[in-house]
């Protein structure tokens, strides 16, 4: 049967009668009309930022590595998962950080982000982008993505701390099993598929497996083939799994599927206005954490040009031009989340029953993932900056059962974003208009971080903090050592000679070595010239003294 706005509410599917239903079930609770939607909204964007930062909590630089605590019950095998320090293969190792966002990227994002905004509002006046199915079919793949990552984090979250609670062995590992398949050239078996043969899979003991085994060399001459070890060097590629793998790809086809089948753009047969806001508000939050855990910025400097960049970006495009609320309220994609203002009278189900959607849709207060996204990006930075201070502070291995107590500066930002929002959506009652969120967060979270670093002495830490690696460049690297040659020739160094006494470095340091020299070399200066070098040549593999300059030097 065929939806559209002329349906009844019976006629509708389940999660549009429940999108529908829902609102006036809450509003007849008692709770205030005109406020409830924007509470509504300030705790889901609040929950995406909490959930979305410690998505991204990964081991510092300044924590022991997981593995060198296995004994310890607060220890998980997916400590190490996610972690940038772990290099997985040749091209992660010489290209890394590329995740990162750079200074000119986030000055180049206002640019990008203002391109986007006209490419979509010339879509709209001109080709009605809303019939425009290559987004919504970039969405979906989208979904696909974000929705593995996303239930991959979590349920590995869920199953490591349930573990923990239970006191099991290896917490998560207890749960979930951990399997390795490796691409490897061989060099031993013939052709065939092989399995592993011990006495579990044979359903034998020991001592039986050893019977069985000789008895088929003797009466067949069979042997049995074993998997044998495979060395390093033959290893090529590996892809390292879980039992939740296949679940987890279930899951998220179904995510896609239903935001495929409930899409009035990509479905001839539903021809509802829009998407209802249950599965809007469900899809976006994915994409969101999905955001969160890919946009990564790698120190503090860069995060404030960021936010400043499209604190400006986002100011101009609401009081100075109309092109942000056309484009938010003119495209039906899941890239805000909304909730249904209070509706002109409370309906029961009874009463709803034979009315028809368009006359129970409701309009919606709405919030834009990029004021969740961005002041994210931010927040999570900060929560990695109170953990790279734990660690600084404690000297333990890295695990992600282990408790840092409150995170300050964390803490600093999501309160100072809950106070922005509020303010947003005073200002929004006060003047009954859009207003650009970013406005009050960018002042509000970069001056709660930054007071919170000045009253703790903390600012310039703050401010130097980086987790952005270093390149391997080996032409800048040689470039450095021949300046630091160039610096070391005015260094001065003293030899002094005589017949069997040789000393080098300051002759004013007692510390400074002294090496003896056989008795029975020649007077002759190129004799002694050469034992020294021999000698030293030896004994130096230490220190940072080039044999070679010594020889210059005793030129």
């Amino acid at each position: 049967m065929p939806i559209n706005e002329n349906s009844t509410f019976v006629e509708l599917p389940w999660l549009d009668k429940a999108s529908i239903a829902l609102p006036h079930y809450i509003y007849s609770t008692g709770v205030p009309l005109e406020l409830t939607a924007f509470v509504v909204l300030i705790v889901l964007a609040t929950s995406i930022v909490i959930f979305g930062a410690y998505a991204t909590v990964q081991q510092p630089k300044n924590a022991i590595d997981a593995n060198e605590d296995k004994a310890s019950e607060l220890y998980d095998i997916t400590d190490r998962d996610g972690c940038n320090l772990f290099l997985g293969s040749a091209d992660s190792a010489k290209n890394v950080d590329l995740d990162m966002i750079s200074y000119k990227t986030a000055l180049a994002f206002p640019v990008l982000a203002a391109s986007a905004l006209y490419g979509l509002d010339y879509l709209i006046r001109k080709l009605d982008v809303s019939k425009i199915k290559l987004l919504n079919y970039y969405v979906v793949f989208s979904l696909f993505g974000s929705s593995f990552v996303l239930y991959n984090i979590f349920t590995a979250s869920a199953a490591r701390n349930l573990g923990y609670w239970l006191g099991l062995k290896g917490n998560l590992s207890a749960l979930i099993k951990r399997y390795r398949l490796t691409l490897s050239e061989d060099h031993e078996l013939p052709l065939g598929l092989y399995e592993r043969i011990d006495p579990k899979a044979m359903g034998m003991s020991k001592k039986k497996l050893e019977e069985f085994e000789e008895f088929m060399w003797e009466r067949n001459h069979a042997q049995l083939l074993r998997l044998p070890k495979i060395k390093s060097r033959d290893q090529l590629t590996a892809l390292v799994f879980d039992s939740r793998l296949l679940y987890l790809i279930l899951a998220s086809v179904a995510t896609a599927t239903t935001y495929y089948l409930y899409n009035p753009q990509l479905q001839e047969n539903y021809d509802l206005p829009s998407m209802n806001w249950l599965l809007n508000n469900t899809i976006a939050t994915l994409l969101a954490m999905g955001g969160l855990a890919f946009f990564r910025i790698g120190n503090i400097k860069v995060a404030s040009v960021l936010l400043i960049a499209l604190f400006a970006y986002d100011i101009y495009f609401v009081f100075k031009s109309t092109l942000m609320i056309s484009v938010a309220t003119g495209i039906d994609l899941p890239v805000k989340i909304v909730f249904p203002r209070a509706p002109a009278s409370l309906l029961n189900f009874k009463q709803i029953g034979d009315m028809l959607y368009q006359q129970l849709a409701l309009p919606a207060s709405m919030l834009g993932l990029g004021d969740i996204v961005i002041p994210g990006t931010f927040a999570s930075l900060c929560l990695r900056f109170d953990y790279h201070l734990f660690y600084t502070n404690n000297k333990l291995p890295f695990h992600k059962l282990r408790s840092i107590g409150v995170p300050k500066y964390f803490t600093a930002a999501i309160v100072a974003y809950v106070a922005a929002l509020m303010a947003t959506m005073t200002a929004v009652q006060i003047y009954d208009c859009g207003q650009p969120a970013l406005l009050y967060i960018v002042p509000a979270m970069i001056g709660a971080v930054a007071l919170t670093a000045v009253v703790n002495g903390q600012f310039r830490e703050l401010w130097d903090y980086k987790e952005d690696m270093k390149k391997y460049e080996p032409e800048k690297l040689k470039h450095k050592r021949v300046k630091a040659d160039e610096g070391d020739k005015d260094v001065k160094m003293t030899v002094v000679t005589s017949e069997t006494l040789y000393e080098f470095g300051d002759v004013t340091d007692e510390s400074d070595d002294t090496f003896i020299i056989d008795e029975s070399t020649d007077a002759d200066d190129d004799s002694d010239e050469s034992d020294l070098e021999a000698e030293i040549s030896h004994l130096l593999q230490d220190q940072e003294i080039d044999v070679e300059r010594i020889s210059d030097l005793l030129d």
